[in-house]
């Protein structure tokens, strides 16, 4: 063989190599690839969206409250990520990740993906089960399993929310491909805590409230520094004087403390801005600042259905209707299943004189939860201001079944009493009021209410007086509420609507 004849082999046998080599790297490759290509596009074909289903419990029962305050902590982390919808915990929360149909779920909280998993905790340590579904046909994008000292929960956290928000090539800003959440808190006792006090809170009633209360405090306690347990604390004492359990003195002052205290610690937080709105929107009567802060807690956090929501009730107060509407529905689209978003949206239509739509919402909303105080009560002023008495005061008692001794519902049946001209059966109610001041708050708004209904005028500015004294929050309706219709041509009432400095 010539020299030249063995170089040409050479290359020959060379090519082949090269040839054999591509030909092993793609055998090797080529699943992975179209796995991959695979993957990718179904992440491409989906919308952006995810609803993070409660992690189920392996372990004690008496520790379901960790296990949910574990998803409801990774879900908020993930609210943060900008362009992605994720559902609302409340609606998330009404599945059982264990039994759902995946494709269902999705159907009815509107999201392409399901995120889900187990926790066990066993003494000082945690074994978490994470992984990211496509909730159209249960494709799992990614799962990993957790088992590490209890001390490292948040680290776990962040890692399933990143590993979570890199399938979905999402990033917090703009130059950071990490979610980073700062440990909230050192102590592990305190976070159990909070964790107990947001199950309290998630309960809404008034013994619970004053639970939540209690427990945000014990964290404090532990640790002072800890942001999100001043908010949780703020939020409580928002709800107690919303609903006029506690006298307002006594409830808002303490949650714009908590509140300030928390964004001192977190100025990200975006639960303390809603709740600073809060209070200065039912209290301070501050408008611009009320929407300053509202606007402030939905930019920190769009996914915030509760931000939305309480920028409503807002809205709805200065007649800007069709405002309040788009915030209720963005509202409902991350918390469909939410109760107190359905009452929110029958009692903002209710403001705006839209009383068949009012109805319909609350309705809906009773259906959802015949307990829930305040769907009954709001369906009870929709029956009222049509002028069907008998079905509001039935609403009016089953909101006594929901929350018994409510002043605000007995202030409610002594009015339309009053309008019916049953004077003595309104009296009675003014002494049932007069009884119950001797052992809790009695707000003088509803007793202003049960004067009028009895066109008692005198009386019934006398106790608006007082209402106004009280800072009552309910003095916000004042122009919109048609109960006060009788005395809206009084010049004590216009007096009064300017004093609270309400727009016309």
């Amino acid at each position: 063989m010539t020299f030249n004849s063995m170089k040409r082999s050479s290359k020959f046998i060379y090519v082949i190599l090269i040839i054999l080599a591509f030909v092993t790297v793609g055998y090797i490759l080529f699943p992975r690839l179209r796995s991959w290509a695979i993957e990718q596009s179904r992440i491409s074909r989906i919308d952006q969206s995810i609803a993070v289903l409660p992690f189920k419990n392996l372990g004690n029962d008496s520790l379901k409250y960790f296990t949910n305050g574990l998803t409801e902590d990774i879900r908020n982390s993930l609210s943060r990520l900008p362009g992605l919808k994720v559902s609302a915990a409340g609606s998330s929360f009404k599945f059982d990740s264990s039994v759902v149909n995946l494709k269902e779920v999705a159907a009815k909280l509107q999201v392409g993906l399901i995120l889900t998993g187990t926790v066990l905790l066993e003494g000082n340590r945690v074994k978490i089960t994470a992984q990211l579904l496509n909730a159209k046909d249960s494709f799992r994008f990614w799962s990993e399993t957790y088992n590490e000292p209890i001390e490292n929960i948040f680290s776990i956290q962040n890692k399933i929310a990143n590993a979570t928000a890199g399938k979905l090539e999402r990033t917090l800003l703009a130059n950071d491909r990490q979610i980073i959440v700062k440990r909230p808190t050192e102590r592990m006792d305190a976070y159990e805590f909070y964790l107990k006090g947001r199950e309290s809170w998630n309960k809404r009633t008034p013994p619970e409230l004053k639970k939540g209360i209690d427990y945000f405090n014990h964290a404090i306690a532990i640790d002072s520094l800890y942001a999100g347990a001043h908010a949780g604390l703020a939020d409580c004492y928002t709800a107690l004087g919303y609903g006029s359990f506690m006298a307002p003195e006594k409830t808002f002052p303490e949650a714009f403390k908590a509140a300030r205290r928390a964004l001192e610690l977190d100025s990200t937080s975006a639960e303390a801005h809603a709740t600073l709105g809060y209070y200065n929107f039912y209290y301070q009567w501050d408008w611009a600042a009320a929407e300053q802060e509202f606007r402030s807690a939905i930019a920190l956090d769009s996914n915030y259905a509760l931000g939305y929501d309480w920028y409503a009730y807002y809205l709805t107060a200065m007649k800007r209707y069709d405002e309040a509407t788009i915030m209720l529905r963005k509202a409902y689209s991350l918390d469909p299943f939410s109760v107190a978003i359905t009452t929110d949206m029958g009692f903002s239509a209710y403001y705006g004189g839209h009383y068949e739509t009012a109805t319909r919402e609350l309705k809906t909303a009773v259906q959802m939860n015949s307990r829930f105080a305040m769907a009954q009560i709001w369906l009870g002023r929709t029956y009222e201001v049509q002028k069907d008495y008998v079905n509001a005061i039935i609403q009016y008692r089953k909101t006594l079944v929901a929350l018994p001794n409510w002043p605000v519902a007995f202030a409610a049946i002594g009015h339309v009493y009053g309008e019916m001209g049953e004077k003595e059966s309104a009296r009675r109610i003014l002494d049932t009021l007069t009884a119950l001041s001797s052992k809790q708050f009695v707000t003088s708004y509803g007793v202003a209410l049960v004067y009028t209904g009895m066109q008692e005028k005198d009386k019934a500015f006398e106790w608006l007086e007082k209402a106004y004294a009280e800072k009552s929050n309910w003095l916000v309706w004042l122009k919109s509420d048609p109960r006060w219709n009788s005395l809206r041509s009084d010049q004590r009432f216009k007096d009064l609507a300017n004093r609270v400095l309400l727009p016309d």
